[in-house]
């Protein structure tokens, strides 16, 4: 078997392609290797995977030609070749890690929302999207979490505020705003809490 795989020769599909890449000055960039097999469900004509150049790593990506995936996924009514990969983000990040590049993380969220109770999960959803739309980076739990992990979220996304909705005894909504440099907790008004967080970044 591995004496057939070693005796295998280019298809004129795979000429075409490395002859493109030659002349484009990329063929030292490529290596041939007949054992790579990919996704034989839908992939239809020559594969790939993307290496650091050092060799160091396993592949960063992967893919192919498919001619009749989007003429299957959409039973017939698309008839669309293509060509596709998919990354690995955690190879990349080592690969920039171990070459010195790997930019710094320092994003800054504006408001991470705290959802402690479930109920409120409808209303807090519209309170985030309220504050997205009035041009403030927000991001919440998407799963029900405990009160001090969804706070240690908060500090690791580097947030500038926290806001939580209670209920109050009356029925009425509260919003409570940290700021979590200062760690100062206000009761604002939903409909003032836009312009107060901006005012505040």
């Amino acid at each position: 078997m591995n004496e057939f795989i070693a005796a295998g020769k280019p298809t004129a599909e795979l000429d075409v392609i490395l002859d493109n890449l030659a002349a484009r000055g990329l063929g030292e960039f490529v290596k041939i290797d007949y054992n790579v097999i990919r996704g034989l469900a839908y992939y239809t004509g020559a594969v790939f995977e993307a290496f650091d150049k050092k060799g160091e790593f396993r592949a960063i990506a992967g893919g192919g030609r498919y001619d009749n995936l989007v003429k299957t996924i959409s039973g017939g009514k698309v008839e669309l070749p293509g060509l596709g990969f998919g990354m690995g983000a955690v190879v990349l990040t080592e690969l920039l890690n171990a070459r010195g590049v790997l930019p710094p993380f320092n994003a800054r969220l504006d408001v991470f929302c705290l959802i402690e109770d479930e109920a409120l999960r409808p209303a807090s959803l519209k309170l985030i999207q309220d504050l997205r739309q009035a041009g403030l980076t927000v991001d919440y739990s998407f799963v029900p979490a405990k009160p001090d992990k969804q706070f240690k979220r908060a500090l690791e996304l580097n947030a500038a505020f926290t806001v939580k909705l209670e209920r109050t005894s009356n029925g009425e909504f509260a919003l409570k705003v940290k700021n979590l440099k200062t760690r100062e907790e206000r009761v604002v008004d939903t409909g003032n809490v836009p312009a107060f967080l901006l005012a505040g970044k």
